[in-house]
This record gives structure tokens, sequence and C-alpha cells, in this order.
């Protein structure tokens, strides 16, 4: 119970310092973006203060992220003990319910130990969410630190331990793009096509290029489009498809 107590006393100092340093290096690139440039510093002001004070910020940043990383570790075998005591309580509650049900043990054991069972997962509910808590705290502060990296040219891939980065060789937007294709299929095909992207696989028409021609040419009615079944895998009905097609029908060869 001691540890119980000086671990959750520990998360919550590490969290609040985590959560003021987080909140501070998220404001510190806004206020200095909003902040109007003087035409000549005031005497006695260092040209260098406001570099000053990031760099301070910046290492405050690290000792808080060496803190919750040592914290994060030191959670772990706590939770491995906890999970334990929980397991072996769960099994003495089934073994008191037993001998309670035979005549050889009181309702007040009974009670007693079903009390320690629920004290026992109480711990386990409480470690689980300080742990999930450390993670979210410092998946935000690597975030910090990504946004403030030099963004990678067009096409560029950079891999660093911890993090793969990526940038693809054309801007995408799901808001401007994908209504891009959902006009080339529209257009490109007669009658529409419905397009993949927004999760639709019942419909297929995927035949080879001459299927696809007959369906640009509007020669497939609506009906007569193949339907894929919801046990059959997608890519074994193309198959299926290309398989069975014979000059002459729908799908030719």
């Amino acid at each position: 119970m001691c540890h119980r107590h000086r671990s959750s006393g520990n998360v919550s100092t590490v969290l609040v310092a985590a959560a003021f340093i987080v909140v501070a290096l998220a404001c510190v690139p806004h206020v200095l973006a909003q902040t109007p440039r003087a035409s000549a510093p005031p005497s006695g002001a260092s040209p260098s203060e406001p570099g000053r004070s990031s760099s301070k910020l910046d290492k405050a940043a690290a000792s808080s992220a060496q803190a919750m990383a040592k914290y994060r570790a030191s959670l772990e075998p706590v939770e491995a003990m906890y999970e334990r005591e929980l397991a072996r309580q769960t099994e003495l509650a089934e073994i008191r319910q037993e001998l309670y049900e035979r005549g050889t043990l009181s309702a007040s054991d009974v009670q007693q130990g079903r009390r320690a069972l629920v004290k026992a997962q109480k711990d386990v509910d409480d470690i689980r969410r300080q742990r999930v808590e450390v993670d979210r705290m410092m998946v935000e502060m690597r975030m910090i630190e990504v946004g403030k990296q030099r963004p990678l040219a067009r096409g560029g891939y950079e891999e660093t331990p911890g993090l793969v980065r990526f940038n693809g060789p054309a801007p995408w937007s799901l808001a401007e793009d994908v209504p891009k294709l959902q006009r080339f299929f529209q257009t490109r095909a007669r009658p529409p096509v419905p397009t993949s992207t927004w999760g639709s696989r019942r419909r297929a028409w995927w035949g080879g290029a001459e299927a696809r021609a007959e369906l640009a040419r509007g020669d497939l009615p609506d009906s007569r489009w193949p339907t894929i079944p919801e046990d059959v895998p997608v890519e074994q009905f193309y198959d299926s498809i290309d398989r069975d097609s014979k000059p002459g029908r729908n799908f030719p060869s």
C-alpha cells in the first residue's frame, strides 16, 4: 500500500509539471509569431532574450521527458505486482465461495475476501490509468518535438529511432482530392461507378481491360454489374471473374 500511495503522488507531480511544460512549449511559437517586432530594443535588454527563454523551456521539457520516461519504466513492475495480486485474490475468492457453499466458511469471511478482490481490481485499474496518462503525455511531448523539426522536402524520407517521416511526392487532401476521384469514376464509367474510397466493396467493375472498356462505353447495364458475396474475399472474386470469363460474355477473356 505504501508503494501505491507513493506512486500516485509521484505521478501527480510529474504529470502536473509535464502538462505545464507541454502547454508552455505549445504556446511559445504562437506568442512569438503574434508579438509585433519593436523598432529598437529597449536599453538594457539583450537581443538574445527570446532565444534564452526558449532554451530554458527546451531544457525543462527535456528534463520533464526524462522524468516521465523513468516513471513510466517504474510503473511496469508495479503493474505486474498488482496483476499477480489480482489473480491471487480471484483464485482465493473462488475457493472461499466453494467452502462457504459446503458450510465450512462463514459469510463474513466470504465478504472479506470479496472486498480484498475489489481492492486488488481497483489497484490494477488505477495503475493502468496512470500508465495510459503517462503514455499520452509522452506522445504529446514527442509531437511537439516533431513539430519543431524542419519540414521534409517533397518526396523526402527520414528514419530515426522511434520515428519515420515521409513527405509524399504530391499533396493529398481528403477534402479536395476524394471528390476528384469521385468525379473521375463518374465521368469515365457509364453508368457511374461508386468510388471505393467511400468504403464500397459490394459492387465491382473489375474484369480486365475489355470489361472496363464495355463499362466506359455503357455496354454493360447497371443490373448486370458483378456483385461480390459477403463471404468471398475481393481478390478471390476478381480472380474467379478472370477464370470464368469467355469470349462473348460481359467479361471477355
